[in-house]
């Protein structure tokens, strides 16, 4: 019986500190974000912010607002914008969502030779 005590209380300090901490961690004290950016997102959401915004610029032609809305990507953005549309072309993902990386691309400036099976479906840039 002497044995089993100190195992008793090694596990009864353990559930009651590990019940605390998650009552501290969850309850009393947790922790918020706030004025966070899109950078700072995991990769895979990010990603899906990137096309957000290209579905976006495809449905509104706003360049000056999704350039906006790409400076909330980090200093990288032009890059990372590049990265996620040579994915969508190399994997085949979604081919409405690659247009929309595609043309947002080229609006912006960017160019790569896997673009141009896609460039003859974007719209006209306004004058």
């Amino acid at each position: 019986m002497k044995r089993l005590l100190p195992l008793v209380l090694l596990l009864t300090g353990l559930v009651i500190g590990g019940a605390l901490g998650l009552y501290l961690g969850w309850v009393a004290w947790p922790t918020e974000f706030t004025d966070a950016t899109p950078a700072l997102l995991q990769e895979d959401i990010r990603q899906d912010y990137a096309i957000m915004i290209a579905a976006a610029y495809a449905a509104d032609g706003d360049l000056p607002l999704a350039q906006q809305r790409l400076g909330s990507l980090g200093p990288e953005r032009e890059q990372f914008v590049m990265d996620v549309m040579l994915e969508s072309i190399l994997s085949g993902q979604n081919e409405r969502d690659t247009t929309h990386l595609v043309c947002l691309s080229n609006a912006i400036g960017l160019y790569s030779p896997a673009m141009e099976p896609y460039l003859d479906r974007c719209r006209e840039p306004a004058p």
